[in-house]
């Protein structure tokens, strides 16, 4: 059997899956948490991070504790400089 290398779940990744699951939309996630929907599709996207006064709700909403929260915004925050990198752009890409 092949071993496939995984990566960890961002804040992102855990929101799709769950909002896929229990076939809810950002509007709906946001009610829950205390936030808006335009925040809430921004975690979805792991392209911003949530207050830390919202990660207790947040994991409520996740099923986790608050440093269960705390590793998935860091993993989100890792993924959003990856990217910047990557495409040259933001306050972490490489540009003289």
């Amino acid at each position: 059997m092949e071993h496939i290398a995984t990566r960890p779940p961002t804040l992102g990744d855990r929101l799709d899956e769950l909002m896929w699951e229990r076939d809810e939309t950002c509007e709906d996630v946001a009610l829950a948490v205390g936030a808006t929907a335009a925040a809430v599709g921004r975690w979805a996207a792991d392209r911003l991070a949530p207050d830390p006064e919202q990660y207790e709700a947040l994991g409520r909403y996740l099923g986790v504790g608050v440093e269960e929260v705390r590793r998935l915004v860091l993993r989100s925050q890792m993924r959003k400089v990856q990217r910047e990198i990557r495409d040259g752009v933001g306050p972490a890409s490489t540009r003289p």
